[in-house]
């Protein structure tokens, strides 16, 4: 399998279908055998019954996998990667707040040695913002970078922790994955102090990107759980 996308959702019937047929356009765009993996992370409404219509109308391989409950992004996100087998392995937010085209920056980053996780940033030179983000999540956006900078000792260069558009070498995936153990919001952050500690190297690259206000992600909702994965974190 050359590639495999992982696309973790939460309550996305409006948006799915739409993902799922990108994803394969994708995929038959740059001539790889390719496979689809929805996570499904505790849905309540329709999400796996609409991505399940799609298995026959698409060129790529789809798995769909559901999570009895939700146990967060980062839980949805490991059993993606831990159920591939792609060479590389990409995950991407529902909605298409990043086209699929940009992937590939960090395939050519991964395939030619250059890097062995690629990481999408809307922060960088390149980057372009198709839709700005709400004026709160500005400031708690800004404050969160500055916060795991200083205490938890994230590289200065690493602009961009949170873009939901990630590619990775997929043995190296499989690798970390297999010790990730925050399952929210700040899984992206263990899985980058564990790259670092192993000895993996780590690139950015720039993205187009739309700010999705129908975001499952509750930064209030989910303030506690943050701030104890921070701590958990702290004392790794």
């Amino acid at each position: 399998m050359d590639i495999s996308i992982i696309i973790p959702v939460y309550n996305e019937q409006n948006k799915i279908s739409e993902d799922i047929f990108a994803a394969d356009s994708f995929i038959s765009a740059i001539n790889y055998k390719g496979e689809i993996i929805i996570v499904d992370d505790g849905s309540s409404d329709n999400t796996i019954e609409i991505a399940s219509l799609h298995k026959d109308k698409i060129n790529s391989a789809l798995t769909i996998l559901k999570l009895t409950t939700n146990l967060g992004k980062g839980r949805a996100v490991c059993e993606g990667v831990l159920n591939s087998s792609g060479k590389i392995v990409m995950y991407t937010d529902a909605g298409l707040t990043v086209p699929f085209k940009n992937a590939l920056f960090g395939i050519k980053l991964i395939e030619t040695g250059q890097c062995d996780i690629a990481n999408g940033s809307r922060k960088i030179s390149g980057a372009k913002i198709l839709k700005e983000q709400d004026f709160d999540r500005k400031i708690i956006s800004k404050i969160f970078a500055l916060f795991i900078k200083l205490f938890l000792k994230i590289p200065k260069e690493m602009t961009d922790t949170q873009c939901g558009f990630k590619i990775y070498n997929g043995d190296v995936a499989r690798k970390l994955f297999k010790k990730i153990t925050i399952t929210g919001f700040l899984f992206e952050i263990e899985f980058i102090l564990l790259a670092i500690k192993e000895g993996y190297k780590i690139l950015e690259f720039p993205v187009a990107w739309k700010c999705d206000r129908d975001s499952r992600l509750s930064i209030s909702g989910s303030s506690k759980k943050i701030i104890a994965d921070f701590i958990k974190l702290l004392y790794q």
